[in-house]
């Protein structure tokens, strides 16, 4: 399946954020190892690869999954494939959260962060205005204040109203 051109752009500015965050942590993680605070190896580098990979994969997830369903007219289908699409993404995260923290050969710290660093991205495109969610087109309603509206009409008298409770 190929993405949509709007799906492309969202993944890789997320994709582009994810890597940004990572150098960003590199350096940060690089800074602490100067003052002695944590070290900086390979055990580092290859579990913040691996993480961002996870990261941006889980993204990827769900521009496909919401891409193969947007079609489908039958909405108990719709919610079981994006619900078993979720319970799925949160396994793989889970799963690599635990290899992250019992393998020896990944930093476990620099290995779990990333899987925030897209939620960051977001956060930071729609601070500074770069991500606008799609709105809906609505019809334009006019609510201007004037200063002497005209008098509203009275009401038609329905000649079964008697007034009063019935």
């Amino acid at each position: 399946m190929k993405l949509q051109p709007e799906s492309k752009k969202e993944l890789l500015r997320i994709a582009g954020g994810t890597a940004f965050c990572t150098a960003i942590m590199w350096v940060l993680f690089a800074a602490l190892h100067l003052v002695g605070w944590v070290k900086f190896d390979y055990t580092v580098v290859l579990g913040s690869l691996v993480g961002a990979a996870v990261a941006i994969g889980n993204f990827a997830g769900i521009c496909f999954v919401v891409q193969k369903i947007i079609d489908e007219p039958d909405e108990k289908r719709r919610k079981a494939t994006l619900q078993l699409s979720y319970n799925s993404r949160m396994l793989l995260q889970a799963l690599w959260v635990v290899v992250a923290v019992a393998a020896p050969c990944f930093q476990p710290f620099a290995s779990v962060l990333p899987l925030f660093f897209p939620r960051v991205t977001i956060y930071y495109l729609q601070i500074t205005g770069k991500y606008k969610p799609l709105k809906t087109r609505q019809e334009h309603v006019d609510i201007s204040v004037e200063d002497d509206p005209a008098p509203a009409a009275a009401p038609a008298a329905d000649p079964a109203d008697k007034g009063g409770e019935t």
